[in-house]
């Protein structure tokens, strides 16, 4: 009987311990989310290799393509992780027992404590770079995000529902969702300022009251 010896390229390097009780096909997801976006973030999508993702991620180049046809359905994994990562992150319900005010700090304080996270913000590099390189790469799959920004749309018309808002919910939406980007997101994302500043928080207070200066009835 033929005795098979597996190639090199078909063998699984070893891996990392696995923390308890999480399955090993989640370890490994993980691990290669980790490295696709060391890789991305360090030589942008043209000149990334999934050779090299595979090795950093200590699985091999099988295993990958198994879970990514290709380095195009890797980077579009990554841009549906930033997504979730924000959606998790800034949940944004509408309350209506409590004060307007206080829940648009609350989404601020959540919106802050993502964007001080350093492995949030390498992703979020990684994918803002290949978006002004690539628009088309990108933009389909973030347009469902931005359209209600990521849930500000949605406050906006159950607030105006409840008798506590006046004005256009998108517009609203947009506006305040303008207001976090210029005091939080592009200072972070550009390296000028921490998010965790209390001069930041000053700022968001400030911005969140001349809004509701402006729409709450």
């Amino acid at each position: 009987m033929p005795i098979r010896i597996a190639a090199v390229s078909d063998m699984e390097p070893p891996s990392p311990p696995r923390r308890p009780g999480r399955p090993a096909s989640l370890e490994k997801r993980q691990a290669v989310i980790e490295a696709a976006i060391e890789e991305f973030a360090e030589r942008g999508f043209d000149s990334a290799s999934m050779d090299a993702i595979a090795a950093k991620a200590l699985v091999a180049k099988r295993t990958l393509y198994n879970q990514y046809e290709s380095k195009d359905g890797l980077f579009a994994a990554l841009v549906g992780e930033l997504a979730h990562r924000i959606v998790v992150s800034s949940t944004f319900d509408y309350r209506a027992g409590e004060g307007l005010r206080e829940q648009l700090l609350a989404y601020a304080e959540e919106s802050r404590d993502l964007m001080s996270r350093p492995a949030n913000l390498q992703l979020l590099r990684a994918v803002l770079a290949e978006h002004i390189r690539h628009p088309h790469r990108v933009e389909p799959l973030l347009h469902k995000y931005w359209v209600t920004e990521y849930g500000f749309v949605s406050w906006m018309k159950a607030a105006k529902a409840d008798g506590r808002l006046a004005g256009n919910p998108a517009t609203m939406g947009h506006l305040m969702g303008a207001l976090m980007k210029s005091i939080i997101f592009w200072p972070t994302v550009l390296g000028r300022s921490n998010p965790a500043d209390p001069g930041v928080k000053k700022q968001v207070a400030e911005a969140i009251d001349m809004f509701l200066g402006r729409y709450a009835t």
